[in-house]
């Protein structure tokens, strides 16, 4: 029960408390605020390639639907307050990095041109917000709803939302919307750098943050790969699964593994070769007691980086 129902409940009768709490709900709203003079289109890589080609954003259903673009809000070009806020397409920027692009542009270009998305949301949020310790977003709080459709016009509904108050989003109608010459492109590696600028006469960056998270996101993926590469597709069809850890944990012999792999349910004949083909990449091989003489399959752990046991210090005694 939120804090708000129960003081609800405390000071009314059922009856009256599910009125006033009705009423509470009927409408706050907050709209969106600047962080910086910036605004940010974040895009993943594929479509940025093709709005640097045409020299301009869109929100033109037709014309992003032949592009093969999923459109939230037709006939809108969505803009955000963060670089960080789509990431992912979602808050947690470690679920997967779908938006790993972004044209930075100046806020003054675009004024008057963008509104700020406005929010509904209802006094639970209000109460998690304070909790959470973000009442910076509250701010525009009002629940003066026929003042914002005054403001907003015909539009209104076109500026509504209802979720993810911390995306910050702005937005613009328009069909097409051609990039500033004060643009700035940003990409997360040097291969899409290079070429994002045979694209287009922009400025382009490396944004080495999200270089530096893309790289740490497909660095299991890539040994996997690496390892799959050295024991070979024939050897590979006899693992169960590989999994990568970065995760240091200490060996028998004292050293820790930084960077390690399992191979798990490996039949011993198998096991042998796969032992082998690590052994002669440089990597150390781990099985631990009579691994397979009780049963048909095993697992190896592999140590890809690993630091060396630290000598103990003499203290002096015998």
């Amino acid at each position: 029960m939120s804090l708000i129902q129960q003081l609800l409940r405390e000071t009314f009768n059922p009856p009256e408390a599910k009125k006033v709490a009705s009423e509470l709900n009927k409408g706050y709203f907050i709209t969106s605020t600047l962080e910086d003079d910036y605004l940010y289109h974040t895009t993943y890589w594929k479509r940025l390639k093709s709005i640097l080609k045409d020299g301009f954003l869109s929100g033109n259903p037709k014309y992003l639907e032949n592009k093969g673009v999923r459109q939230k809000h037709p006939n809108m070009i969505s803009f955000t307050t963060s670089k960080w806020r789509h990431l992912s397409d979602l808050p947690d920027v470690f679920l997967g990095l779908t938006h790993d692009c972004y044209l930075k542009i100046p806020f003054h270009l675009l004024k008057g041109k963008v509104k700020p998305v406005i929010y509904k949301i209802e006094a639970h949020e209000i109460e998690n917000m304070l909790q959470n310790g973000e009442a910076y977003y509250l701010s525009t709080l009002t629940q003066k709803e026929e003042k914002l459709k005054a403001e907003y016009g015909e539009d209104y509904p076109l500026y509504l939302y209802h979720t993810w108050i911390v995306e910050q989003e702005w937005r613009m109608k328009a069909d097409f919307y051609p990039l500033p010459q004060e643009t700035e492109v940003y990409v997360s590696s040097y291969y899409q750098k290079k070429i994002a600028e045979t694209l287009t006469n922009l400025p382009v960056y490396i944004d080495k943050e999200i270089m530096e998270i893309k790289k740490i996101q497909n660095r299991p993926r890539n040994i996997r790969n690496r390892i799959i590469r050295i024991i070979g597709k024939d050897l590979y069809e006899h693992v169960g699964q590989i999994d990568v850890s970065t995760t240091p944990i200490k060996r028998p012999d004292g050293t820790i593994a930084k960077i390690h792999a399992t191979l798990y349910n490996v039949k011993y004949l198998h096991a042998i070769a796969i032992i082998k083909k690590l052994q002669k990449a440089g990597f150390r091989v781990w099985t631990y007691g009579n691994a397979w003489k009780y049963r048909i399959y095993d697992d190896i752990e592999v140590d890809l980086i690993w630091q060396k046991a630290k000598p103990h210090a003499y203290n002096g005694e015998g």
